[in-house]
Formats: C-alpha cells, sequence, structure tokens
C-alpha cells in the first residue's frame, strides 16, 4: 500500500512539472492547459509523460558522457509531445 501510495506521488508529480513546463513551452495555452488537464486524465498523464522525460533530458544534458543521440532523441519526444498537447487542446487528437 505504502509503495502504491509512493508511486502515486511520484506520478503527480510528475504531472504537475509536465503541466508547468508545458504551460512554459506553449503560453498561448496557459488559459486552457490547466483546466483541460484537469478535466481530461489522458492530457493529465501525458503531462507527467513530459515532465519526466524533461526531467532526463535536463539530466542528460548536464551529463558530458550522454551520449548526443539519446540526447536528440529526447528533445524530439519532448517536441511531439508539445504538439500532441497543442492538438488535443485544439481538439484534433
Amino acid at each position: 500500500m505504502v509503495r502504491e501510495e509512493r508511486i502515486a506521488h511520484i506520478a503527480k508529480h510528475a504531472a504537475e512539472q509536465g503541466l508547468a513546463r508545458l504551460m512554459m513551452r506553449l503560453p498561448a495555452t496557459r488559459a486552457t492547459i490547466r483546466a483541460a488537464a484537469a478535466s481530461q486524465s489522458h492530457l493529465y498523464e501525458l503531462c507527467g509523460t513530459y515532465g519526466e522525460a524533461c526531467s532526463v533530458l535536463d539530466r542528460m544534458r548536464k551529463d558530458i558522457s550522454a551520449d548526443p543521440a539519446i540526447i536528440a532523441e529526447y528533445e524530439i519526444i519532448c517536441a511531439e509531445i508539445e504538439t500532441d498537447v497543442s492538438r488535443i487542446l485544439l481538439g484534433d487528437r
């Protein structure tokens, strides 16, 4: 039970970080993204995925031994999630 609560806490933290980062990266969505994430569980989960990907990317960028190809891959993943979120908010899923 404690492990499940810890996992839920980590997931919520990643989602909140991802949501905050998305609001910075997509300023035109700031007025709607928080409300949409609160009412659409798939969007909230996508925020979590974005938060986790951004955290990994940040760590790799600081690590001089990180593989540049993997860094580029994470940059693409983050950009694709930003595009997906924009489409969801526009109703284009």
